[in-house]
């Protein structure tokens, strides 16, 4: 079966673009150089796109930590697209509005609920994290399934029936900050048998990073398709 390509950016860090039949979500961009000067950690590589490239229609986080809810990135996207709306979960949600976004275009995220957004089905999934209010993500569009942790602490907890058998998994594998580590992540990836499993949270700061080959490797080695990606540079599913 053919089915529309789901088009997918790595921004570097737990950020994404993804897009499919003309709409364009932006997950937890790290735009700006805020964390460098609030905590000293310097940005390793530049926000890989241009934000005229972004042409976004909704910008959704996972929470509020500074590398993933940009407080000097997102006013940018702001005024650069004054028709795209915004959505995360209750901390995210209040901070939106405090950027001055109108209400009306913020959406709470909730968790039990689905959420359509354009050509995308969003459902919030469980995390473990510093911000109580912290989710991971199951995208479906075209019969395809993308399961985004977010940032997460592992724990059997997580293994909700919707992250099954996934067509890809975006999995944290830094290992620091509340996150998982590349051995909690593959335990991850056995439990859910996703067909493809790529690491993330790693490569922006030095004070955070993994490797992701070991991970990489212990993927392959079960059958499950993985590799590194490179922010900024496509890939389709």
């Amino acid at each position: 079966m053919n089915h529309t390509p789901i088009n997918i950016i790595w921004l570097g860090q737990g950020g994404f673009l993804l897009e499919c039949n003309n709409f364009r979500l932006l997950i937890d961009p790290y735009i700006s150089d805020c964390i460098q000067k609030l905590e000293g950690f310097r940005r390793l590589h530049p926000f890989p796109l241009p934000l005229a490239d972004l042409k976004v229609d909704l910008l959704l986080t996972t929470h509020d930590h500074l590398d993933h809810f940009d407080p000097e990135g997102i006013p940018l996207i702001r005024a650069m697209y004054p028709e795209c709306r915004y959505a995360g979960p209750e901390r995210s949600f209040d901070h939106f509005l405090q950027l001055g976004i109108p209400e009306d275009m913020v959406i709470e995220i909730t968790p039990g609920k689905e959420y359509i957004f354009g050509s995308f089905k969003v459902t919030p999934i469980p995390a473990l994290h510093s911000d109580p209010t912290a989710c991971g993500y199951c995208i479906e569009a075209e019969n395809r399934k993308i399961v985004l942790t977010g940032d997460t602490r592992y724990d059997e907890s997580l293994l909700v029936p919707i992250i099954k058998n996934a067509d890809l998994l975006l999995i944290c594998i830094n290992g620091k900050l509340n996150n998982m580590d590349s051995n909690e992540a593959l335990r991850y990836v056995q439990k859910s048998t996703p067909q493809t499993a790529l690491p993330m949270h790693i490569g922006l700061f030095a004070e955070n990073t993994a490797d992701p080959q070991p991970f990489v490797t212990a993927c392959q080695a079960i059958n499950v398709k993985s590799f590194a990606m490179t922010p900024g540079k496509e890939f389709t599913i």
